[in-house]
């Protein structure tokens, strides 16, 4: 299912919102190289790395060519990098324009009501956790990996996990694809059972992309709402 918007308006300006879907576009536009092999090295130098994480260490090229994070090495690509700092940066960074467009476009139906439930303040710490969190899960999952960690989706899952405990019976407008795509209205909380599905899918069928983070996104956002003791909405 493709969420197109949702039924919920939100009663104050989302400015945090804004400002986080501006950031990343402006990352995207001006900052990453349009160059593949450019960005490749720009991933490499600036993005979370599992094995770098793991080991608290840039990787070596040791590791890199010989594609094993347990070929320890002192030859080190990039040695000044902050690999603390790479996963605040890995959740600005995006692949393509496709990566980027459904990040920021979900980000924008959940993250206004979020954001208006939570206050600028807290909506922001909130993102920044989150962020954390999730590559957090896919780094402990897949510790070995060298692959560099792109995209705000473990973010914008921790969104949708926190947006379907505040607002479980919201509607939202949706396409579904059945041969051709129609657009039909659902509950917030089934839109969720279906998404959590095709995360299923996509553990089996792509390595490409982090279902983990994904996962491990929406579970600690719907948890921290929930922990947090903030009032649902069941209208």
């Amino acid at each position: 299912m493709i969420p197109i918007s949702d039924i919920n308006p939100a009663k104050n300006t989302p400015v945090i919102s804004r400002i986080f879907i501006i950031s990343v576009a402006l990352v995207y536009i001006l900052l990453q190289p349009k160059n593949s092999n450019e960005l490749f090295n720009f991933f490499y130098e600036f993005a979370a790395i599992p094995c770098e994480l793991f080991l608290n260490k840039p990787i070596s090229g040791t590791q890199f060519y010989g594609n094993d994070c347990s070929l320890l090495g002192n030859d080190l690509v990039f040695p000044k990098k902050n690999i603390y700092i790479s996963i605040l940066f890995s959740n600005f960074f995006h692949a393509n324009f496709v990566h980027i467009l459904g990040n920021l476009w979900s980000f924008w139906i959940f993250g206004n009501n979020v954001e208006d439930k939570l206050g600028k303040i807290r909506f922001s710490f909130f993102l920044l956790i989150i962020g954390f969190l999730s590559i957090g899960v896919h780094t402990i999952i897949n510790f070995n990996s060298l692959v560099p960690v792109v995209g705000a989706s473990g973010v914008v899952s921790g969104i949708m996990g926190a947006y379907v405990y505040l607002f479980p019976n919201a509607k939202l407008l949706v396409l579904v694809p059945f041969g051709i795509l129609f657009p039909t209205t659902i509950k917030a909380r089934t839109f969720m059972y279906f998404w959590f599905v095709s995360q299923i899918f996509i553990a089996i069928g792509s390595s490409n992309i982090s279902w983990e983070a994904h996962i491990g996104g929406y579970l600690f956002g719907y948890l921290i709402i929930k922990l947090s003791n903030y009032k649902r909405y069941t209208f």
